[in-house]
């Protein structure tokens, strides 16, 4: 399955249990995730993810995490 693949399938699977479920955050995260890095690396993680069982994540980077609330990099998780 490509990372486009998966995404899409995340995404429907978001919409599909709607509001406060756990599908509903991970695809709030691919989302977030695809606003900070762009398709190409999400996607590439995606495929990353599904192959090791691991799922993708917002991260902070050392020099900007006392400085931000806000997630500044996708990551496996």
């Amino acid at each position: 399955m490509t990372g486009k693949e998966i995404f899409d399938r995340c995404q429907l699977a978001a919409l599909k249990n709607g509001l406060g479920s756990q599908e509903f955050h991970y695809g709030n995260v691919l989302y977030q995730a695809l606003q900070l890095e762009g398709e190409e690396k999400v996607f590439q993680l995606l495929e990353q993810a599904e192959n090791t069982g691991k799922r993708v994540g917002l991260g902070y980077s050392s020099d900007t995490f006392e400085n931000s609330n806000d997630p500044d990099m996708a990551i496996l998780v």
